[in-house]
């Protein structure tokens, strides 16, 4: 009896893992192309922020690339801010999910806008 108890809890703990990692395809982390940077979206009340994990200057890991993402639809995000750390300055930012596992990051000063694709790791 303990042991079916003892399958059972594995199983539910399990099911929601499970559950809990595949419903929200943003969160996670994820390379650029050129393999030189690492970020991690995590939630952040209703809305995502990214943290750099992995990248060529040091300095940068921890330290927040984008803030306040927004998404109705899961697949479409906007409203962010992205930090460019080493220019002392920010921009707007606007993110998209391609398919599963590419998201195309957007940020835009003025008119003037530039677009980089990620790949989740």
């Amino acid at each position: 009896m303990q042991t079916i108890s003892s399958l059972l809890a594995g199983f539910l703990l399990s099911l929601h893992l499970l559950t809990q990692s595949g419903s929200d395809p943003l969160t996670g982390k994820w390379t650029s192309d050129d393999k030189s940077r690492v970020i991690e979206f995590v939630k952040n009340g209703n809305a995502y922020d990214a943290l750099i994990r992995e990248a060529d200057d040091k300095t940068l890991v921890g330290q927040k690339q984008i803030a306040g993402l927004i998404t109705k639809d899961g697949k479409s995000f906007k409203n962010g801010t992205l930090f460019l750390i080493k220019k002392g300055k920010s921009a707007k930012c606007s993110a998209r999910l391609l398919d599963g596992h590419t998201l195309e990051i957007t940020g835009s000063v003025g008119l003037l806008s530039k677009s980089q694709t990620w790949t989740k790791l």
